[in-house]
Order: structure tokens, then sequence, then C-alpha cells
């Protein structure tokens, strides 16, 4: 008897008991309801794969739980950019600093393009080695940035360069070319008779015309690249009816053979505005960077004069400085 009075019913500590078990279910519930309505992608990471992730997460890597299971947050990088980040991954597990990494572009099935800012770090998880994955929608800001970028350095109407980065990055090029020694040449042109357009058909008609030169040079040349073939540089519109191709790389007979090109086009080019069809041509100046030379206004000089020769010479003419 004397044993048994040691062992009686503890109600109030059994009660106890199932309150904290309840309230720690109550507890993980709410916590993951409110990891689920955070405006920031969580992702609870181990090793080998994902173990977590919040609602945010699942909509900005277009999965939904089923889906996501087994994958890794690398799966959803680039190419381009795995290796570096595969390197800041495993950075994570080592560090107790925060790592950022580089912005991540993310292709939705709907066809949206998402632009991510991810941050990870090392949690304090008993038994594994696991780390936290924040990721940060950053595509309005991206947009905003390149569309401030856009108006600071395009040409509104035309959607070629402007004369700002005209003279940025030409500058830029012929350093890089007299450091380099390689060739360097520019090309300065405008559109012949263009008030009489503008008298003939108006202003809109005017502006047509000039829009034809961007899409005759999209259609005729290929984009500035820093490598070792010829290519046709970058068109800027430098003024009212100029527009100025500088051309890395290239020497005299190759900005020869690069302006008879877009000469030719030019002028085989119909343009239709309301009920008018009408062409136009246009008169180019070039000139190659030289020994002596050091700046761009060096070049620009050159060009010009060779423009002025092109009209004094009867227009729609390619002449060389």
């Amino acid at each position: 008897m004397e044993n048994e009075e040691l062992f009686f019913d503890d109600n109030e500590g059994t009660s106890d008991a199932a309150l904290t078990h309840q309230t720690l279910v109550d507890t993980q519930e709410k916590l993951g309801t409110l990891l689920d309505l955070m405006p920031t992608g969580l992702i609870i990471h181990q090793m080998q794969g994902m173990l977590f992730a919040n609602q945010q997460a699942l909509y900005l890597l277009d999965e939904n739980v089923t889906t996501l299971v087994g994958k890794h947050f690398l799966d959803f990088v680039s190419e381009d950019q795995r290796e570096k980040c595969s390197e800041l991954f495993m950075t994570t597990f080592m560090r107790d600093e925060p790592v950022r990494f580089p912005e991540i572009k993310l292709e939705q099935s709907a066809g949206r393009t998402l632009y991510i800012q991810v941050t990870a770090s090392r949690l304090p998880w008993e038994g594994t080695s696991v780390v936290q994955i924040m990721l940060e929608d950053v595509t309005e800001l991206r947009l905003q940035a390149d569309e401030l970028q856009k108006l600071t350095f395009h040409d509104v109407l035309t959607g070629a360069y402007n004369r700002r980065y005209f003279v940025q990055h030409a500058e830029e090029c012929i350093t890089h070319a007299l450091d380099e020694g390689k060739p360097f040449s520019l090309m300065i042109f405008d559109i012949d008779w263009f008030k009489q357009v503008n008298d003939t058909y108006g202003h809109l008609a005017g502006d047509e015309a000039l829009k034809i030169i961007s899409k005759v040079w999209r259609l005729n040349t290929r984009h500035n690249e820093f490598d070792n073939r010829k290519n046709d540089g970058t068109l800027s519109r430098i003024g009212g009816e100029e527009f100025a191709i500088y051309l890395p790389n290239v020497d005299e007979e190759g900005a020869k053979a690069i302006a008879e090109r877009i000469r030719r086009a030019i002028e085989h080019e119909v343009i239709i505005f309301e009920d008018n069809r009408f062409s136009i041509t246009a008169s180019f100046g070039l000139t190659s960077l030289q020994g002596d030379d050091q700046k761009l206004d060096d070049l620009i000089r050159r060009a010009d004069r060779a423009l002025y020769q092109a009209k004094e010479n009867g227009r729609n003419r390619v002449e060389f400085a």
C-alpha cells in the first residue's frame, strides 16, 4: 500500500502538458500563416534541396508546394549566373553574415520576366545545416531604372541613342583603340533636303523620315560588340536630321563598305505617311583614327568636312576625310 501511494493521477499536470502541446501547434500554424503573408519570398534550404517555401516564394518561382518538392534553388538560376550563384550558395553555409547574390532573372510560364534580389543567411537549426533565402521582387525598380536610362541615353522620336550617349561611349572607344593600337572609324550623315520634306509633306512626315533611319540601320547593321570581328557600330541621333555611327575595330575600307550599304538602303526605302509616298537620300562623311588624334573632336571635325564635301559633290554619296 505504501508503494501504491507513490502513484497518483496528476490531472493538473496532464492538462498543462496538453495545453502546452496545443499552444505549440497553434503557434506553428500561426507562424506558417504569418510567413505566407510576408511580401518577401522565404525559402528554408538545406544543402541538398528546399525544405520550405512561403506563398510569395512559390509565386516568384512559378511553382506550387507539390512541384517544388525535391528542387534546388539553383535550378531556377540561368546558366550564365549558375556558377557564381553556386559559389555564393556554398559560402552561405560557412558564414554568419548574410550573403547577397547578383540580381536573378526569372522567366515565368505566363511570359512575364521577373528580376529578383536574393539574400541568404545561415540558420541555427539542430541536426542539419540550413539556410534561409530571401527573395525580393525588384522588377518594378529594374524597369524604372531601365526607363530612366533609356530617357537619359536615347532619342525619344527615333529610338536611336542620343548625342550624350554618343559622346560618352565614342570617347571610351577611342581611348581603347589608342591603347590597343586598333582601328576606329567614325561616320556622320544627314538626310538630304530635309527641310523640303517638312515643307512638302509636313513635320509629322519629316518625323517619319527620321524614324526610317533607325529602321534601316537595324535591318542593315550589327550592333556594336567589342570583339575581333568587324562590326557596324552604334547609331546615334546627334542633331535634327544628323546621325552618327562610331565603328570600333573598323578601318577605312570597312567604314566605306558600311556607309555605302546604309546609303543604298536609305535611298531604296519608301516612306508611307497618310496618303503620301516618298523617298529620301542621305550624305555621309567618314574618317578613321590617326596617330596624332587625341580625342573625339579631332575625328568629328574631319567627318564634318567630309560630309560637307559630300553635299558639295551632289549629295547622296559617301566621302572620306
